[in-house]
């Protein structure tokens, strides 16, 4: 046999077609092997759209948790919600993944995923810390507001969002909602086995949520989410501020006594502003807060409510004359006929609405300002009387109370002008129904206390205390709540 030696040449081109063959064949093998699946980077998914190329992975379908049940959805959910890591998984064959649906920094996150994997993706409520509820708000100074009529405005930002608007407080800067508003109803609570319904009025110096009670069960929303139109069913009850009328001291939330405190004092007409305004006795309006607290919210809510917030029942003398009084006789006890600060900042000397109303949120009196015992403002400084207990001030903590004629301006209403269109862009605070702040007015020449409330026209006006009115709880959720939901009143906010 003869053999032939390959030239130098030769061998060279053998060796590099091997060569290839050696490499055509491993990548058809890697090609139908299990590394065959692509491994994509994070891909994030911006306002419900998915930024992914279709050869990348199936998303078989889509759930979003409504009402305690899943609903099937054809678009990822914009804002509210979370990616559930727990329920969501892909399928890699018959492999189960999971730990690779997040949602970071708001958005909706998929990562290491390979070709042909197919996911199935479940959407929950996402927890808002307070700091993060106002970041995801534009907010403007609510001094540009000019309180110079009635706001049926819809202050809503490009996002379809409700704004809010900036004021100093006792506590700091608080936000607060204006006009037109469908985003700031809250569930929280129960009254027996009904959902308690909510809506937000401001976000308090300290941080806490002040809210202010709109129904509960059956009466949540029902029309398109921007107001309450269920009526009564928006108030626990009506109720006379106070049944006694006769003396100055019934505008308080609590008031006082004679200088005997003899039996009968609770009804004896004072004799000083001192003893008109201590804090010795319940008002009825109070009782019915107090036991409505204890009933409903105490036991298994109570944890959620903050300690430090007040509630304001301004009774701080007006020294500006007025139709009724002039300012050397402005005592604020007894039968002088008094007004008090609540009534300046609304009407004018002739008694009219002023061109301008100038409302506040602080409240000038420690006396006025009720709080639980031990309260503090943020720096640590001791805040307000501590009288925020049942049984005349002697029993259990109990931090409920109203809102205030000025916090109503605020929110968009206006002394004496209808704020009830029929075109439903009332503001917030409107229910159809005539309701109690906690705000004095005056005790008038007719012998009378008169406290300040929102009229079932919209418009804001002060009548007799033994009058009944709606009776609409005011409360604090502490300023590290964590609530979930966009507060629209399909997904309102909820504690979570």
């Amino acid at each position: 046999m003869r053999i032939e030696k390959l030239s130098r040449g030769r061998k060279k081109k053998v060796i590099l077609a091997i060569t290839i063959l050696i490499l055509l064949i491993e990548i058809i093998y890697i090609t139908n092997s299990k590394a065959k699946y692509h491994v994509t980077s994070n891909i994030q998914i911006v306002k419900g759209k998915v930024s992914y190329s279709p050869y990348d992975f199936k998303i078989m379908a889509m759930y979003k948790e409504e009402d305690g049940e899943d609903t099937k959805i054809e678009e990822m959910p914009e804002s509210g919600y979370a990616i559930d890591e727990e329920r969501s998984y892909c399928m890699r064959g018959d492999l189960k993944i999971t730990g690779v649906l997040k949602t970071i920094d708001g958005y909706h996150t998929i990562s290491k995923l390979h070709t042909n994997d197919k996911c199935y993706l479940y959407f929950k409520l996402k927890p808002l810390t307070i700091s993060e509820l106002i970041a995801s708000r534009t907010i403007e100074e609510g001094s540009k507001n000019g309180f110079t009529d009635m706001d049926q405005t819809e202050h809503a930002d490009a996002s379809g969002k409700s704004k809010l608007f900036s004021y100093a407080d006792d506590l700091g800067t608080t936000y607060y909602f204006r006009g037109r508003v469908k985003d700031n109803w809250v569930k929280f609570g129960k009254e027996g086995n009904d959902d308690i319904w909510w809506r937000i009025i401001r976000i308090n110096g300290n941080g806490s949520i002040r809210m202010i009670y709109a129904g509960k069960g059956s009466s949540a929303p029902t029309d398109d989410g921007y107001l309450n139109n269920n009526g009564a069913s928006s108030q626990l009850q009506t109720s006379a501020y106070n049944a006694y009328y006769n003396d100055n001291k019934y505008v308080g939330y609590m008031y006082g006594t004679d200088k005997t405190g003899s039996a009968g004092s609770e009804t004896t007409p004072t004799t000083s502003y001192n003893q008109a305004h201590q804090n010795n006795f319940d008002s009825d309006i109070k009782k019915i807060l107090d036991t409505w607290y204890s009933n409903n919210l105490k036991t298994n809510y109570g944890k959620y409510i903050d300690p430090n917030a007040g509630f304001c029942n301004d009774r701080q003398i007006n020294t500006t004359p007025n139709q009724w009084w002039t300012s050397d006789k402005a005592r604020g006890y007894g039968k002088e006929s008094t007004a008090y600060a609540p009534f300046s900042r609304l009407k004018d000397s002739s008694n009219n609405a002023n061109a301008k109303h100038t409302p506040t949120f602080k409240c000038t009196r420690k006396e006025d300002t009720f709080t639980l015992p031990g309260a503090q403002k943020p720096n640590g400084e001791d805040y307000g009387n501590h009288k925020l207990l049942s049984n005349n001030g002697k029993g259990e903590n109990s931090p409920i109370g109203l809102i205030t004629i000025d916090e109503a301006v605020f929110a968009g209403g206006y002394y004496y002008r209808s704020n009830n269109k029929s075109d439903n862009k009332q503001f917030y605070l409107y229910t159809g129904q005539y309701y109690w702040t906690m705000s004095p007015s005056t005790f008038g020449t007719n012998g009378s206390a008169n406290v300040f409330g929102v009229r079932s026209a919209g418009y804001l006006d002060y009548n007799y205390v033994y009058y009944a009115l709606g009776v609409r709880p005011v409360i604090n959720l502490s300023a590290n709540t964590k609530l979930s939901g966009d507060g629209t009143k399909d997904v309102p906010y909820e504690v979570s």
